[in-house]
């Protein structure tokens, strides 16, 4: 019987290396030090996000409608998927660069007033 790889060792959290891979068909088996890839670190969630996110090629309307979750929790999930893979420091000017674009859509369609668009684009 397979089971999913576990992202992280359950005794102290730390990366695992994998040591041995076997052939289901001949049953030869290689021994050494593997590192597992960014993605194999991802927990079984996280994996399934992404999967959604490939689907819907990345569109965030239409993985609200898969997900049946609100805007806010798809991108706080992308969000960590992100930082999970070490790429937060490269995405962190472009959120603050959407958020400010969010709040001006607001305030342009009307929905909030330029004394709250002000305080929301300070508090970035």
């Amino acid at each position: 019987m397979s089971y999913p790889i576990p992202s992280k060792c359950p005794t102290c959290e730390g990366k695992l290396n994998v040591t041995e891979l076997k052939c289901n068909n001949c049953q030869t088996k290689i021994s050494g030090d593997f590192y597992l890839d960014e993605l194999f670190q991802l927990n079984y969630e996280q994996q399934q996000f992404l999967k959604i996110f490939i689907k819907t090629r990345g569109n965030i309307k239409n993985m609200e409608k898969e997900l049946e979750m609100s805007y806010p929790t798809v991108r706080n999930k992308l969000n960590e998927l992100i930082k999970t893979l070490g790429y937060e420091d490269d995405f962190v000017e472009e959120e603050q660069q959407e958020k400010r674009r969010e709040i001006l859509d607001l305030l342009e369609a009307g929905e909030i007033e330029a004394v709250e668009a002000a305080q929301k684009l300070k508090e970035i």
